[in-house]
């Protein structure tokens, strides 16, 4: 039987990346990491989260939304006559 919730070890498995890098995209709160939750102090994902997320996400349906202010176009330079 397949575990339902998946810790570091398993994850970094499943996404093809080491612990390290996941426990790195934790802190950094990386848009690629799936949503997590803690146990105590160990990071949690639920095995049907991590799915669902990786189908959006690969068919880019997850887009967070960036901080900042809306860029506005360069000036141009104009030609002269």
């Amino acid at each position: 039987m397949e575990a339902e919730i998946l810790h570091v070890p398993e994850l970094a498995k499943l996404m093809g990346r080491t612990e390290s890098a996941i426990r790195s995209a934790v802190q950094h709160r990386a848009d690629w990491l799936p949503p997590f939750y803690k146990q105590g102090t160990r990071i949690c994902w639920r095995l049907e989260t991590v799915r669902k997320f990786l189908k959006d996400f690969e068919q880019g349906e997850y887009k967070e939304v960036k901080a900042g202010r809306p860029r506005k176009e360069p000036p141009r330079v104009m030609a002269l006559a």
